[in-house]
């Protein structure tokens, strides 16, 4: 399982990305009731679209084989951020010589905790599935960025 980290990713692994490399950057405005615990009707698509739009890019960069791992990662990262996050959401991705790193926004200062969900609880489980699929992930210094990476 992946140990959090605040050396890759985040703005860190910039320095490492490859000159030239295509990233893609997506805003997402959250509506009226995301937050505190909760996400908002018009908000509950957010997840969705941004995996087509990962999933797009990751093959239009020539990486197929990263889809399925991307899935997981963006759907649980984007929807801890409309769930707890305070702002707009930002959804980064882009390529270093080693790495696809996965950037969001969420214009909170709290920094994430890797729950302890029961068997039977319905929630939880987010980072503990991010930990679990991405080789690292981590969060910015000031707590607004959630990132992870898988290996190219």
């Amino acid at each position: 399982m992946a140990q959090a980290s605040t050396a890759v990713g985040a703005g860190a692994a910039a320095d490492s990305r490859l000159r030239g490399c295509p990233e893609l950057d997506e805003f997402f405005e959250r509506h009226r009731g995301s937050g505190a615990g909760v996400i908002a009707e018009a908000d509950r698509a957010v997840p969705g679209r941004a995996r087509v739009i990962v999933r797009a890019r990751l093959r239009y960069w020539g990486w197929p084989g990263l889809v399925e791992s991307a899935d997981v990662l963006v759907t649980e990262l984007v929807t801890n951020a409309f769930k707890h996050g305070l702002g707009d959401v930002g959804l980064r991705v882009y390529l270093t010589d080693t790495h696809l790193v996965i950037e969001v926004r969420d214009g909170s200062h709290q920094l994430p905790v890797l729950g302890d969900a029961a068997l039977d609880d319905e929630a939880g489980r987010g980072l503990f599935l991010v930990a679990a699929v991405a080789d690292g992930w981590g969060v910015s210094s000031d707590g607004m960025t959630t990132w992870c990476s898988l290996p190219l």
